[in-house]
């Protein structure tokens, strides 16, 4: 099994998937207008361009099935008051259990209302890397939130019970039991990889301008039980008794109300890096469930005109990885 191979030969191994690994497609451009809003879709959940601006003012939001987004850019400018909005889509609440508004037949015990249903879970909110080469970020408010759990459905009332018409006493319907809430989304793992491409410009002051925000989503309320129906009213009927020709004849029982349901649980908060190069998460911090592909750094595809250098590069990292391994070998001698 892999970790029972020498040090030396799993460094190598890794570092030459590093090497080959294959870079998303260049694109030309991505130019979003001031006061626009840009959606992003399942087929563009992974871009790598050219050039980037966005205008101020502008939404950055996505279509449905869209986990995460990864967007590198070896050109960006970003104006000021531009928002990504990849909050977690609220569950939908859970309906309410059926009622029944009309008592039973005569000498009918009243039939259980109907359990309401159970709140849908929050979505977790969307996975961001954005890896920038920039000139300038004016105001980048990134939204990952998780999404609320819905709310539990309410139980519906028993059914009254029937009336008296000389028989037993009736007894009323149970009331249904609440729906549980439906659990919170988890928030988002967000990163904001950035590297100033004016020399002067320091990389905390491109990014402070950026907010982000990864809270978990809230868990949907229980759903209330409802109300148990009411037994068959008490009443005299005609009867010879040592007191007279009419007897008391007790009424039936009510129903028991329903029991609520539970709260859903609140979803994780996620994880956000902004700054320089970005190594990776630390893996006893990871949120479970996000997009384990933003856990490396990823800059931009090299243009035309700097495939040389990238070889030339490619060159100098082989030559260390021999390096590297020449003296592991000799740390594992005897």
């Amino acid at each position: 099994m892999y970790w029972l191979l020498p040090m030396n030969k799993v460094i190598a191994a890794v570092a030459l998937c590093a090497l080959f690994a294959p870079l998303p497609s260049l694109a030309e451009e991505l130019i979003i207008a001031a006061e626009a809003r840009h959606t992003v879709t399942p087929e563009q959940m992974s871009q790598s361009v050219e050039r980037l601006v966005v205008g101020d003012n502008a939404v950055i939001d996505f279509a449905a099935g869209v986990t995460h987004w990864e967007l590198l850019a070896r050109d960006a400018t970003i104006g000021h008051g531009v928002v990504i909005d990849a909050r977690g889509v609220d569950g939908v609440s859970g309906g309410d259990g059926a009622s029944y508004e009309q008592p039973a037949d005569a000498c009918r015990a009243g039939k259980n209302g109907v359990s309401g249903e159970p709140g849908a879970p929050g979505e977790r909110g969307v996975d961001i890397y954005l890896g920038l080469d920039a000139h300038r970020i004016g105001g980048l408010e990134i939204r990952a939130d998780g999404g609320a759990g819905g709310a539990g459905g309410a139980g519906g009332k028993g059914q009254d019970g029937g009336k008296i018409l000389n028989c037993n006493p009736a007894n009323g319907g149970n009331g249904g039991g609440g729906g549980d809430g439906g659990a919170g989304g988890g928030g988002a793992n967000v990163v904001v990889s950035v590297n100033p491409l004016d020399a002067d410009v320091a990389i905390g002051a491109l990014t402070a301008g950026v907010r982000v925000s990864v809270k978990p989503g809230k868990g949907g309320k229980a759903g209330g039980g409802g109300d148990g129906g009411a037994g068959s009213e008490g009443q005299y009927i005609k009867m010879r008794t040592l007191t007279g020709s009419q007897k008391w004849v007790a009424g039936g029982r009510s129903g028991r109300s329903g029991a609520p349901g539970g709260d859903g649980e609140e979803g994780q908060y996620g994880q956000v890096f902004v700054g320089g190069q970005f190594t990776g998460f630390q893996p006893q911090n990871t949120a479970p469930g996000g997009f384990d592909g933003f856990n490396s750094y990823r800059p931009a595809a090299p243009g035309a005109a700097e495939r040389e250098a990238a070889a030339e590069e490619i060159r100098l990292l082989r030559e260390q990885l021999k390096a590297l391994q020449d003296r592991m070998e000799k740390l594992e001698k005897p």
